[in-house]
């Protein structure tokens, strides 16, 4: 897909880790990052990312974690509201992605409260008022896939249960199905489908099967996306989910829908921890090539490659961990 019309800027971003691997109390706030330390946070193999973007109080959710406890017991350390979220996406289908999704909406309290109505009140007056009081949640048609593995003797293993769009919508949430870039706000946008071009492939496994209806069928991860900030006078800010894709498709896709080369930070899940040393070196060249002002890779990265990047680009490096806030 060519540049997206009118992708935007916005002035300021700030991203904050709700859910990640690592947890640390003694760390250093600096004027790009800011550390909750005032309580111990908790830890788990997920991600969630809360997004405030020009200091507003609208705020957008990316993620939502493995279980239901991490993500619900930070916010309340942190002191954050969920009431001021206005927005989710999705990145991939995959459950260390969505698991405190539904208690995230039952605690914004979306369902409308009854309403008196006036004699020959119009169907639609009454589905817009409805739909004013859902939220969205952004994702790609294939996250909802029942997911298998297929094992060396051929040996199915799963199901991996797809996540409860019924439950999500009962909750009030207005599913948006899409497999191209969406506006999240001005400058801000989710990807849609990653186009699959550079030399990765450790996101994707040839085992991985989903189900439809009676056939197992190769499952390339469709579903996986990003979301892409448009910085004034800064540059992209990539966050990723899993990578699945491949982090370098993730940035090379995100420059060319919003058509600006210059790559600010690239946050999240770069799925290198099964990746062998050749793909990890590519990789790094490439960032080295790019030179973002931030490289922080965290939950699916890998020791060793993470490892690589503090190494290797030890300026730019942050080690990704729950409570930070990147401040954009």
């Amino acid at each position: 897909m060519s540049k997206t019309d009118n992708f935007g800027f916005v002035k300021s971003a700030a991203l904050t880790v709700l859910v990640d691997n690592k947890a640390d109390l003694i760390v250093e706030s600096s004027d790009q990052v800011k550390y909750f330390t005032d309580k111990p946070l908790l830890a788990e193999h997920g991600l969630s990312v809360l997004i405030q973007l020009d200091e507003s109080d609208q705020k957008i959710l990316w993620d939502a974690g493995v279980s239901k406890i991490a993500l619900i017991e930070n916010m309340r350390r942190m002191k954050l509201d969920n009431k001021n979220i206005k927005k989710i996406a999705l990145s991939h289908g995959h459950s260390d992605h969505f698991a405190a999704m539904t208690d995230v909406l039952i605690g914004l309290d979306l369902l409308p409260e009854e309403k008196e109505w006036k004699a020959g009140v119009k169907e639609k007056d009454i589905e817009e008022w409805l739909v004013d009081s859902q939220i969205p949640i952004i994702a790609h048609p294939a996250a909802f896939r029942e997911r298998w593995w297929e094992k060396d003797d051929g040996t199915m293993i799963g199901p991996f249960l797809p996540p409860p769009l019924e439950q999500w919508q009962a909750a009030g949430a207005e599913i948006v199905l899409t497999d191209e870039p969406y506006q999240l706000a001005p400058g801000c946008w989710t990807t849609g489908y990653i186009p699959r071009k550079s030399f990765e492939t450790s996101g994707r496994s040839v085992r991985a099967r989903y189900r439809n209806g009676s056939e197992m069928l190769l499952d390339d991860l469709e579903d996986d996306q990003a979301v892409v900030i448009n910085v004034k006078s800064k540059g992209l800010v990539v966050l990723s989910g899993c990578a699945h894709s491949g982090i370098v498709n993730t940035i090379e896709y995100a420059r060319n829908i919003s058509g600006v080369a210059r790559v600010h930070a690239v946050i999240g899940g770069y799925h290198l921890a099964l990746a062998e040393e050749n793909e990890i070196n590519q990789t790094i060249a490439y960032f080295k090539e790019i030179q973002p002002h931030l490289v922080v890779p965290s939950h699916c990265t890998g020791f060793k490659a993470i490892s690589r990047f503090e190494q290797e680009m030890p300026d730019p490096f942050i080690e990704g961990v729950v409570g930070a806030t990147y401040l954009l």
